[in-house]
């Protein structure tokens, strides 16, 4: 009764083992958060990678020999290497932003974020202050956009760093 007591837990045993998931890591399925300046042209995103540096962020500001005067706005918008990149829209994109303008959201009182999958509302947007007109090296509005398999698939506005 003993042997066949262990011979089935120890079965059990392994037949669990052999249920154990394992995660496979796919790089190209992997999302990469990126903050720069964009241009849209067509279904393409021109983009220059920038780096926000908080305040808060001493060790980082003492690199780049930043001081207080330097971020009034809180933050500094770094930009080292002014490279274009140009990356795919994807077929579904979220865009996230402050609808300052009202062309959106309609209630006044909300924070005026609103989140679409239309490029067109997202240009126009961007219209209101000719920013898709600007060059990409003029930009001064970093966006935060998400690319997966090459394509982006998000771009936030965030409203802190419009002012």
């Amino acid at each position: 009764m003993k042997k066949s007591i262990i011979l089935l837990i120890s079965v059990l045993l392994f037949s669990m083992i052999g249920c154990v998931k394992t995660e496979v890591e796919d790089p190209e399925n992997e999302i990469e958060v990126l903050i720069g300046y964009i241009v849209i042209e067509d279904n393409n995103l021109h983009f220059d990678q920038v780096e926000i540096v908080k305040r808060e962020d001493k060790e980082r500001m003492e690199e780049l020999d930043l001081d207080e005067s330097d971020v009034p706005s809180g933050y500094a918008i770094i930009n080292e290497n002014q490279e274009r990149t140009t990356y795919e829209l994807a077929d579904k994109v979220v865009y996230k932003f402050t609808d300052v303008y009202l062309n959106f959201v309609e209630e006044s009182e909300d924070d005026r974020v609103y989140i679409t999958t239309k490029k067109d509302e997202f240009l126009k947007h961007l219209g209101e202050y000719n920013l898709n007109d600007i060059p990409l090296f003029e930009q001064t509005i970093p966006y935060f956009i998400e690319v997966q398999d090459g394509k982006v698939i998000s771009i936030e506005e965030k409203f802190e760093y419009t002012i």
